[in-house]
């Protein structure tokens, strides 16, 4: 379903680049580098399906999901790139100063696109609904947020067409800034995965834990991983006359009622101790 959906995302990208180039729209060039993120997306989805559907092995005991990760490290240097290649195409054009071809093939193009993007957002969230996945239901938002981009270029190209030609390489480094900002979001996340930053809140935690009567405290707990993936340990507090049976039937039970609470936690590691004297 995503190769779909990555193939006409790859289509729109590649009919705004080459007119772009071929009108001198730095608008349109801009957009369709816009465009290419979204394939990116759907790369990273493809690699982030099909990672988390390798199972843990000997050398990956915490499974694979982390290539994911990777791939999102390579969509930011994409971004990145794209976003100095739209930047210094708009500043040169506010160097030369010459003005794009516009025609009613421009406006064409940009239509057929954006009516595309708004066939893959209804798409997505359909099947998004059907299947039960955020992966989808999130690609749906961020096409959708293409098609208000585009509807900006055509903006732009509007106003080059009634005589402010200035406004195409100040439409390019608006989008220009979009990438960016979505260039930045990857690599936040990106990079809390990979320190291990806390995935879920330790008071939050802490509630759920001692929800079970016998619990009389706990501590060092500690999270990390993406946020449908996340492994979780602890140390959980019993009182001493509790047999070691017992103890671990009962965190048994507080590890049931932590994956029942957070779905997205992958596996719970209980450490059982005496309350500290």
């Amino acid at each position: 379903m995503l190769l779909r959906v990555l193939f006409l995302n790859l289509a729109v990208a590649v009919a705004k680049l080459w007119f772009g180039y071929a009108t001198g729209a730095v608008s349109m060039i801009s957009d369709g580098f816009h465009s290419l993120t979204d394939s990116a997306a759907n790369v990273m989805g493809l690699v982030g399906s099909r990672a988390s559907g390798k199972p843990p092995d000997e050398d990956h005991p915490y499974g694979h999901r982390k290539f994911e990760t990777l791939a999102a490290a390579g969509i930011f240097v994409f971004l990145l790139l794209a976003v100095i290649e739209v930047a210094r195409t708009a500043i040169a054009r506010f160097s030369t100063g010459a003005a794009p071809s516009i025609s009613v093939w421009s406006f064409g193009v940009m239509g057929v696109t954006i009516a595309v993007n708004l066939i893959v957002v209804r798409y997505e969230r359909r099947m998004g609904r059907e299947l039960g996945s955020e992966l989808l239901h999130a690609d749906a938002m961020h096409t959708q947020s293409d098609v208000f981009t585009s509807c900006a270029v055509l903006g732009s190209l509007a106003a080059v067409a009634s005589g402010y030609p200035v406004l195409d390489p100040v439409g390019g480094l608006v989008i220009a800034a979009f990438i960016a900002r979505t260039g930045w979001q990857v690599a936040r996340d990106t990079s809390h995965i990979l320190a291990d930053r806390a995935a879920l809140v330790e008071t939050d935690i802490r509630e759920v834990v001692m929800s079970v009567p016998e619990v009389v405290g706990c501590h060092q707990i500690r999270s990390r991983g993406s946020a449908d993936h996340i492994f979780l340990d602890l140390h959980c507090w019993f009182s001493g006359d509790t047999t070691l049976y017992e103890a671990h039937r009962l965190s048994h039970v507080v590890k049931d009622r932590l994956l029942q609470t957070y779905p997205q936690i992958k596996d719970a590691i209980i450490h059982i101790e005496p309350p500290p004297r």
